[in-house]
């Protein structure tokens, strides 16, 4: 069981001088790697908690609904964030799709509702913000980037009612979340993951022409390492003072963070390298859901019948025989949520 110190150094000059044991284990397999576990330390986890209430300014007085789950680091986050606030939080299993989970919000009060994209999705389709909801004052959401259409049509909504939406950025091997932008700046920034939380340094290593490259952390929060096996349990180590995050991305002028997409999601187009996130986000109007490398061209997944191979190809300017269409009842979710690339390149290749 953790005990937290309720006033964690949330600086970051270095690693400590001493190497510290793991507390916490939380697997991770992202949505295209292999499995394995994420070795933190409970002070990484305490300064990650006190950074993530400085920079979403929250207080005594908020109340989360924890419907993520504990070992989906984002969960634990809200969690230890609000403990450690005085705040408090409710423990829910509830599905959003259900009609318990807006009568949930309203009864106990909930000021602050967490989300991942597929949630927020979910929050849609129930119309769960045209509901009578007095006391949420905040939306928060990681754990992927969010569709610009769901976005457009959320915003809104929000904003009549005055709840505030937080964009964030997090990974598990940096304890829960590495930046933030708050809600004054969604409207004018849509499609950023935010500023650095206190005391965490992002910063691009290797900018194209364009300013992306590989985006690195330095923190309190950042991991001990990996654990393959029993061999790696045990050990005493420093937190990374370099976490490569596997993912691309751009800092603007302000020191916002943009990302556009993971490293390692690129497909070959008859020899172009071509970014299967951007294919993602072109085509989903056009009802592509996901979308994995298959030799020299991509398969995209759909949930309707209604797609055209040759239309999406054309949309994205592609070769004939570039794009292949498969139709599925459902896109297949890790438990955090995201999307099962692994699964769907499992698909691809039967």
């Amino acid at each position: 069981m953790l005990g937290f110190d309720t006033s964690p150094d949330v600086s970051w000059a270095g690693p400590p001088a001493a190497p510290l044991p793991e507390s916490v284990l939380i697997p991770t397999s992202g949505s295209t790697g292999s499995p394995k576990f994420v070795r933190l330390c409970e002070s990484g986890l305490a300064a990650n908690a006190a950074q993530i209430i400085a920079g979403t300014r929250m207080g005594e007085g908020d109340r989360a609904l924890v419907h993520l789950p504990l070992y989906f680091s984002y969960g634990l986050s809200v969690l230890t964030s609000h403990l450690l606030a005085g705040a408090s939080v409710v423990l829910s299993t509830v599905s959003a799709t259900r009609p318990q989970f807006a009568e949930q919000l309203a009864e106990y009060s909930i000021t602050c509702l967490p989300s991942v994209p597929f949630s927020l999705e979910m929050y849609r389709r129930t119309r769960l913000f045209t509901r009578d909801l007095p006391d949420l004052r905040s939306v928060t959401t990681s754990g992927g980037p969010v569709p610009p259409g769901l976005i457009t049509e959320i915003a809104p909504l929000l904003q009549a009612r005055g709840i505030g939406f937080w964009a964030m950025y997090g990974q598990t091997e940096a304890s829960g979340r590495i930046s933030v932008l708050p809600p004054e700046e969604f409207r004018s920034a849509i499609g950023s993951v935010g500023y650095p939380l206190p005391g965490v340094r992002v910063w691009i290593q290797e900018p194209d022409t364009n300013g992306v490259g590989e985006v690195h952390v330095s923190g309190p929060g950042n991991m001990l390492g990996y654990a393959t096996s029993r061999a790696d349990l045990g050990a005493t180590d420093q937190p990374l003072a370099d976490l490569d995050t596997g993912d691309a991305g751009r800092l603007d002028a302000g020191g916002r963070l943009w990302l556009t997409g993971r490293r390692k999601r690129i497909a070959k187009i008859y020899g172009a390298r071509v970014s299967l996130d951007d294919v993602e986000a072109q085509l989903a109007e056009h009802g592509v859901r996901a979308a994995v490398a298959d030799g020299d061209g991509i398969t995209v997944f759909t949930e309707t019948d209604s797609v055209s191979a040759r239309d999406l190809e054309r949309a994205m300017g592609f070769p004939a025989r570039s794009i292949r269409v498969l139709n599925i009842q459902a896109v297949p979710r890790t438990p955090s949520g995201k999307i099962d690339y692994g699964r769907l390149t499992e698909l691809a290749g039967g």
